[in-house]
């Protein structure tokens, strides 16, 4: 009966067109991530069985690829497999830090604690990210638009004003001259010219991804100035975050600096200071001591460390470190973003004036002698 009620009546406006679910996409962003864990916390808290809570979660993230995974390891976690286990097969979805987290937390009998943490963590790493990526994005746009302003009129205004200078018959200054002669050369070999800096790119950064290639680049990101400070504390707040998380869920101090080798995969630098520190813990050495012989920690960092050692207040410490560098980071970030501006603003204006200067001023001297 109630279901011949439902076909025979007619669904109101609001009915057809209210916003209950979200268009799918294809790809897992960060905010899929954000929300599989916020709905397993939430539904594993409730009391939900864990294997219950993964099959819901399947049916509410609006990601394809997400809902393929998740409903991957809800069929592994049925067959016996353990969560951590499960995750751990899909590294480019769950970083290394995350299945030991989800791991501790399993062994512990304390997931639904774990992952309201690791939710946490999650978030905060991503907001820091979109405020650098969000900061940089202005002065990109400026120095791109900066260079196709400058291309364009070389491309395309400076050979109208050249070719009336020729029948003109007049003598070019030097600077309109070399102005000239950057713009014969781009109408002849500009396809060719941008050709090899695409190819160089391509085999630059092809480069950068081998082993060699990126333990250079990060040596020479560290030695800038000023980028080389932004990223150190981004490493500084990422290894006392993490240290946190990690040690918060139970996590041997040990097993934590392992773990930590993972965290720093994109930067070998850091990745090979921490296996190091790894092997001089394990022989019996403090933790502050092993930083400070690598010299790649602050001694902000360092002194929390000991301090937290010698209270054995380890991970509470961490905590306030982790606070303290993330507010670093959003400062330096705008230095810089504040510092490439009119660095920017300064090389467009000057090159335009350059090009300017070289046209107006022999049309000054062709009005100068009819007069």
């Amino acid at each position: 009966m109630a279901e011949q009620i439902t076909k025979g009546a007619e669904l109101s406006f609001v009915q057809k067109h209210i916003r209950i679910s979200t268009k799918l996409h294809a790809g897992i962003k960060g905010e899929d991530k954000i929300q599989f864990f916020h709905q397993l916390t939430t539904l594993f808290a409730a009391g939900t069985p864990l294997l219950e809570a993964l099959q819901i979660s399947t049916r509410q993230t609006q990601s394809l690829k997400m809902q393929a995974v998740i409903r991957a390891i809800a069929e592994k976690v049925s067959a016996g497999t353990s969560l951590h286990q499960a995750a751990s097969e899909f590294p480019k979805v769950f970083e290394r830090q995350w299945i030991e987290v989800i791991k501790t937390g399993e062994m512990s009998g304390q997931l639904a604690h774990v992952l309201t943490a690791l939710t946490g963590y999650i978030e905060n790493a991503k907001e820091m990210r979109s405020k650098i990526v969000s900061a940089m994005v202005y002065p990109c746009i400026m120095a791109i638009v900066a260079v196709l302003a400058i291309v364009i009129m070389l491309w395309k205004v400076v050979p109208v004003f050249s070719a009336f200078f020729t029948d003109a018959g007049s003598q070019l200054p030097g600077i309109t001259q070399a102005v000239v002669n950057v713009s014969e050369f781009l109408q002849r070999r500009g396809l060719v010219l941008f050709g090899c800096i695409g190819a160089a790119i391509f085999g630059i950064r092809t480069y950068f991804k081998t082993d060699k290639g990126k333990h250079i680049l990060d040596q020479v990101v560290l030695s800038t100035p000023m980028i080389g400070e932004c990223v150190v504390y981004v490493n500084m707040e990422k290894f006392a975050t993490n240290m946190v998380l990690l040690l918060k869920s139970g996590l041997p101090l040990m097993e934590t600096i392992g773990s930590l080798q993972g965290v720093f995969h994109n930067n070998t630098v850091y990745r090979e200071a921490m296996h190091n520190i790894q092997q001089k813990v394990g022989s019996g050495r403090g933790l502050a001591p092993a930083m400070e012989e690598s010299r790649l920690f602050t001694s902000m960092v360092i002194s929390m460390v000991k301090v937290g050692e010698e209270s054995g207040e380890l991970a509470k410490v961490l905590d306030q470190v982790g606070m303290y560098y993330r507010a670093k980071v959003k400062e330096i970030v705008e230095r810089i973003t504040s510092s490439i501006e009119p660095i920017v603003i300064l090389g467009m204006g000057v090159s335009v004036a350059v090009i300017l200067t070289s046209i107006y001023l022999p049309m000054f001297q062709m009005a100068g002698g009819v007069h």
